[in-house]
């Protein structure tokens, strides 16, 4: 799965009512998004919260873009390290 957090964001974001039509999905594909839909909605929104983050920093480590320690950052700051990122890997 690319970009594992933000596609956890967008089933978060399903799961909490928004409508995720597939011209809103920015390059996941409605199959990652149904994988991580289905491992979120047995969580609270607090456990959604957690695991995003979670995610993001796993990702963080494991591609190269971490700076520091990504644990203490926020989710918000990861976010954008983790589209920088894969913006430069797409070449955009």
């Amino acid at each position: 799965m690319r970009n594992p957090g933000y596609v956890h964001e967008l089933a978060s974001s399903q799961l909490s009512g928004a409508d995720v039509p597939d011209t809103n999905l920015n390059g996941v594909s409605r199959a990652d998004l149904d994988v991580a839909t289905a491992a979120l909605a047995p969580l609270s929104e607090w456990q959604r919260r957690e695991m995003i983050h979670a995610l993001y920093v796993k990702d963080a480590l494991a591609r190269g873009y971490a700076v520091g320690d990504p644990a203490g950052e926020t989710t918000w700051i990861l976010r954008q390290r983790a589209h920088d990122f894969y913006s430069r890997e797409e070449g955009g």
